[in-house]
């Protein structure tokens, strides 16, 4: 699949960087300029989301290949790989299989467990089933405004901080109404798939030795202390960063310090 990307710098090292799930290359712009003196950056938008193409298939093999494909469309040898949440899985994944292409990896706030919802992470993480369900269920259609869709969405999702981020995902189309641009009937029908993704893996299998940093949110439940024993099992050189005064969205809510930690361990 040729996904979509944006390009921001031209010299020094290349860097690749996956956004979450309901995320989009644009939500990394701001982090993107800040690195492109320094990088060669590249913002991709993964499968059934942003601008990429949609497909009715959606995991982490998959979307592994879709990388391996961005790799050799853009002739890219080797490169910094980073990702986000469900990104932060997407290059994991890929670096299980492809660890030659990889400098360095970074994965941002996300373990490589399951998040699904029968686990017991489900009180610290956000309920996806109810949010593809709320973002089903809106008449977006026969609104005249993002206010009027935004209404809609209040009633099911108190958060205006989390609807604000999902309705970046409303486009106009032509004729002036709203439209998507995820893909939420494959997301729900993939949901379990997207939370999960390593299950199946046998880690003893499964290891390299890559440079990598697992940056986490102080107050994100994403990441817990007690998840080094299984990041390790699959990257043996791993470090664990916590990232103070920020939850699950670290490019949204310290951006500085992110870059920071960025910049510090890709140059080390």
């Amino acid at each position: 699949m040729k996904l979509f990307f944006r390009e921001y710098g031209s010299k020094g090292p290349k860097l690749i960087i996956l956004h979450g799930l309901y995320g989009a290359s644009d939500n990394w712009v701001s982090i993107a300029r800040q690195l492109q003196n320094d990088y060669h950056v590249y913002l991709v938008d993964q499968r059934n989301h942003g601008q990429s193409p949609h497909a009715s298939e959606m995991n982490y093999e998959v979307m592994a290949e879709d990388l391996l494909e961005f790799f050799q469309g853009q002739k890219i040898e080797k490169a910094h790989l980073a990702g986000h949440s469900m990104g932060g899985k997407t290059v994991m994944r890929f670096a299980l299989i492809h660890s030659e292409l990889i400098d360095k990896l970074v994965v941002l706030d996300i373990a490589p467990k399951s998040y699904a919802s029968f686990s017991n992470y489900a009180e610290v993480t956000n309920n996806h089933s109810l949010i593809i369900e709320s973002l089903l269920s809106l008449d977006y259609k026969n609104a005249q405004s993002r206010t009027d869709i935004d209404k809609q969405l209040a009633q099911k999702l108190p958060s205006k901080t989390l609807r604000q981020f999902l309705l970046k995902n409303i486009d106009r189309t032509k004729e002036g109404n709203y439209e998507w641009r995820l893909n939420l009937p494959v997301l729900k029908e993939n949901l379990e798939n997207i939370m999960d993704g390593f299950s199946s893996l046998d880690a003893e299998s499964h290891q390299v030795n890559i440079p990598t940093i697992v940056i986490r949110g102080e107050k994100s439940g994403y990441v817990m202390d007690e998840d080094t024993l299984i990041i390790h099992k699959y990257f043996k050189k791993a470090e664990i960063v916590t990232i103070p005064d920020a939850g699950h969205w670290l490019h949204a809510e310290q951006p500085e310090l992110l870059v920071k930690t960025l910049a510090y361990f890709l140059l080390d």
